[in-house]
């Protein structure tokens, strides 16, 4: 899903990978616009159409970011910040989405009105990296709010990230009253099986030539609806419950889906410096201040916490002889002469609930000390900037599976299909599937661009 970084944002040098990348999903956008034309069901249609929404969702992202870095570079603005200290980045994951509705009594205690259903999809975004959620199409009046099972995990996140949630929905026109459904649908399912080619997708949408043109959007219209904003403020090791602003309509009038203005989620942020040390190697702690006596330690820094290990080997494997706490409370300054004599020596210094710490370390060399000192200052800066995060490892939940069917491709769709005739792919597509294949097919493409996008990091 995810196509681009924080690293890929703001490292120099890259615009010809990121022209790349637009390359890439306009490729995929033209292959979706055929499956859309081949496709024969609602299902097929709102996947589709889904699918092209998130696709011209990721071209327009990057384009913005190609002009940004443009404009940066004629302007002589340098994005890079290589040799500043910078805060570390983090893993961000997205859970248990549910928005809320709020139904009329009539319609949702006496089962009254017509029986209108939706369809509706989210997208999340952090920066360029733009993941959808699945398609919920059942949406109706006996739902009292929309839960989405999917687990979205950004990777690289910056501490001043706003991760976004738009809300997409598409009611399903054929399906207004209970009575007339099946007819309708028999009826739909007849016009499209009846003649596919070049006019397929305005039989299907009941698109006019310039609506296509214009949108570049086959089948079914979703609507933007209602948008949400999260930073990491709202990070969480809960569900919580925060706010929807509704985006207007074409005339003014309200959304038919009645939203109830709030939804639902778990925001979870686990910053590097907890996961991936700081700094490593050897130094030497003062064990006894009246002798000058040292002990040499293998030491991890990670963790709010200098881990002390009797060898390098013993990582992962053994207990740390020694924990010494670097939280937001610890000073490191360099050591008084009057308490040791060994070069390159620094004190470090940590309040705590219990009382205060205080250790002696020196390292072997200048260069290492100078190492370690920006090692501390990097781990506190880390702690800072990522204020509650770093106050324990918040769960970072496994990222949903790709919706892969049965049966693999192992060529790519695009080394299969024939684009110089798509009247004849429609119809060969048309002749030779079934519902479930044609539908197999668009997700297949679709997983396989994720995989794609996931080797590009």
């Amino acid at each position: 899903m995810s196509t681009l970084t924080y690293d890929d944002l703001y490292h120099p040098g890259k615009d010809t990978d990121l022209q790349q990348k637009i390359d890439h999903e306009i490729k995929m956008r033209e292959g979706t616009t055929k499956l859309l034309a081949a496709a024969k069901n609602p299902s097929q249609k709102l996947e589709a159409a889904k699918n092209l929404i998130t696709t011209n969702s990721r071209i327009i992202s990057y384009m913005r970011e190609l002009q940004k870095r443009t404009t940066a570079e004629v302007m002589g603005k340098n994005m890079s910040v290589e040799g500043n200290l910078s805060p570390c980045k983090a893993q961000v994951s997205v859970s248990d989405i549910r928005i809320p509705l709020m139904w009329k009594d009539t319609d949702h205690f006496k089962n009254k009105g017509d029986h209108r259903r939706y369809a509706v999809f989210c997208l999340i975004k952090i920066g360029t990296e733009i993941y959808d959620s699945s398609l919920i199409s059942n949406v109706d009046r006996s739902m009292t709010d929309i839960s989405f099972d999917d687990v979205i995990v950004f990777e690289n996140v910056p501490n001043d990230y706003k991760c976004t949630l738009e809300v997409y929905c598409h009611k399903l026109h054929e399906d207004l009253t209970i009575a007339s459904t099946p007819k309708k649908i028999r009826k739909k399912i007849n016009d499209f099986s009846g003649s596919v080619g070049r006019n397929v997708g305005k039989r299907l949408s009941g698109l006019s030539d310039a609506d296509i043109l214009g949108n570049m959007v086959l089948g079914p219209k979703f609507e933007l609806v209602t948008k949400g904003s999260l930073t990491l403020n709202d990070a969480d090791d809960t569900v919580r419950t925060y706010d929807l602003t509704m985006e207007p309509t074409a005339d003014g009038s309200a959304y038919e889906l009645p939203f109830f203005g709030h939804y639902c989620c778990r925001l979870a942020a686990l910053p590097h410096c907890l996961t991936q040390a700081a700094m490593t190697g050897y130094l030497n702690l003062l064990v006894d201040k009246d002798t000058n006596k040292q002990k040499r330690y293998w030491c991890v820094l990670k963790n709010l916490e200098l881990a002390c290990y009797l060898a390098p080997e013993d990582v992962g494997f053994s207990r740390p002889q020694l924990c010494i706490p670097v939280t937001k409370s610890t000073q490191v300054s360099d050591a008084d002469p009057r308490i040791t004599q060994h070069p390159h020596t620094f004190h470090v210094i940590t309040k705590t609930h219990t009382g205060r710490t205080e250790h002696v370390l020196s390292a072997g060399s200048k260069e290492e000390s100078d190492k370690w000192w920006e090692g501390f200052q990097q781990h506190l800066l880390d702690q800072a900037l990522w204020k509650h995060a770093t106050e324990h490892m918040m769960v970072i939940k496994k990222a949903s599976p790709l919706n892969l069917p049965l049966f693999l491709r192992k060529s790519s769709l695009y080394d299969d299909t024939p684009i110089e005739d798509p009247e004849h792919l429609c119809d060969s597509l048309v002749e030779n599937m079934d519902d479930t294949e044609l539908t197999q097919m668009i997700r297949t493409m679709m997983g396989e661009a994720q995989q794609i996008r996931g080797e590009s990091k």
